[in-house]
C-alpha cells in the first residue's frame, strides 16, 4: 500500500528590511518615536502578542508613514494572522518607498505564494535573488514556489543553490529531499532526509517522510523505526499512525493492533492530510 506523505515545506520571512526612507515629512523626533514603536512591536510579536504588535506598528506608521521596517513588520504580522491581502498591501507600500529592498521582495513573494499567485511569487523572489544573491532563504523560497508550480527540476536547482550558500541549512535539505522524492530518486531522497535529521533531529515530519522513502525502497524495518520516531515526537500524527499500521501489517504485525492503529487514524481525520508549515 502506498504511504501517505506529510508535506512540510519551509518558507522564511526576512524581517529585517532597513529603516525609514528619507522624506521631507516629519521631524527627527517623530522618526525616533516611530522606530521606538516599531521596536516595541517587534518585542510583542516575538512574544506572541500579534494584536499588540499590529497596534504598535500602526502607531509607528502614523508618526512616520515612510518607515519601511514598520511596513515590512506589519506585513509579517498580518500574514501571521492570515490576512494575506493586508500583508501584501504593506509589502507593496514598503517597496514603493524602497524598490530595491530584497527582504521585502522575498516577503511579498512568500505572501503571493500563500495567496496562490505563483507567477507573481516567482517574479518577486527572482527580483529578491537578483538584489541579494547571497541570502540562503531566497533560493529556498523560490524553490518552494517553483515546486508548487510543478517545476521540480527548477525547485531542485534552487534548493541546491541555498545549500551551496549554507550546507547546514536543514530546511533546504528537507525541501530538496521532498522534491527528489517526487521525482522518484529514492537514494538521494533518503540521504537528504538523513542530513536534515542530523542537523535538526526533533522534526517529526522529516522522520515520517524518511520512513515513507525507506518503505518505497523496500526497507520495511527502517521505515517502521522512522514512523515510530515520528510518533514519539508527534503522537497525534494521523499519517504516521496510518503508515506505521500498514507497515506493521506488511511485516506480520498483529491484526488487532493494526486495526486499532488504523482506527486512531480514521478518527483523527479532522485535520487536512496535507499541511504547509512556514517558519518565519
Amino acid at each position: 500500500m502506498r504511504s501517505l506523505l506529510v508535506v512540510m515545506l519551509f518558507t522564511s520571512f526576512i524581517s529585517h528590511a532597513g529603516g525609514c526612507a528619507r522624506s521631507p515629512v516629519g521631524t527627527m523626533t517623530d522618526g525616533q518615536d516611530s522606530r521606538g514603536y516599531t521596536e516595541r512591536g517587534n518585542e510583542l510579536r516575538e512574544n506572541g502578542d500579534l494584536d499588540g504588535a499590529i497596534a504598535e506598528y500602526r502607531t509607528a506608521l502614523r508618526l512616520n508613514p515612510n518607515n519601511v521596517s514598520a511596513h515590512n513588520r506589519l506585513g509579517n504580522t498580518l500574514q501571521d494572522k492570515g490576512d494575506l491581502d493586508g500583508a501584501i498591501a504593506e509589502y507593496r507600500t514598503a517597496l514603493h518607498l524602497d524598490p530595491n529592498n530584497a527582504p521585502v521582495h522575498n516577503n511579498l513573494g512568500f505572501a503571493l505564494r500563500d495567496k496562490g499567485d505563483l507567477d507573481g511569487a516567482i517574479a518577486e523572489l527572482r527580483t529578491a535573488l537578483r538584489l541579494n544573491p547571497n541570502g540562503k532563504e531566497i533560493p529556498n523560497n523560490l524553490g518552494l514556489a517553483l515546486h508548487a508550480k510543478g517545476d521540480l527540476d527548477g525547485a531542485i536547482a534552487e534548493y541546491r543553490t541555498a545549500l551551496r550558500l549554507d550546507p547546514n541549512y536543514w530546511r533546504a535539505h528537507h525541501n530538496l529531499a521532498y522534491a527528489l522524492q517526487a521525482k522518484g530518486n529514492l537514494d538521494e531522497t533518503i540521504a537528504e532526509y538523513r542530513t536534515a535529521i542530523r542537523l535538526y533531529p526533533n522534526y517529526a515530519p522529516a522522520h515520517h517522510n524518511l520512513g515513507a522513502a525507506l518503505r518505497a525502497k523496500g526497507d520495511l524495518r527502517g521505515a517502521i523505526a522512522e514512523y515510530r520516531e515520528a510518533l514519539r515526537l508527534d503522537p497525534n500524527s494521523a499519517e504516521a499512525h496510518y503508515n506505521l499500521a500498514n507497515a506493521l501489517q506488511s511485516g506480520g504485525g498483529k491484526p488487532k493492533r493494526w486495526r486499532n492503529i488504523r482506527r486512531s487514524y480514521v478518527f483523527s481525520l479532522t485535520q487536512p492530510l496535507i499541511n504547509t508549515i512556514s517558519i518565519r
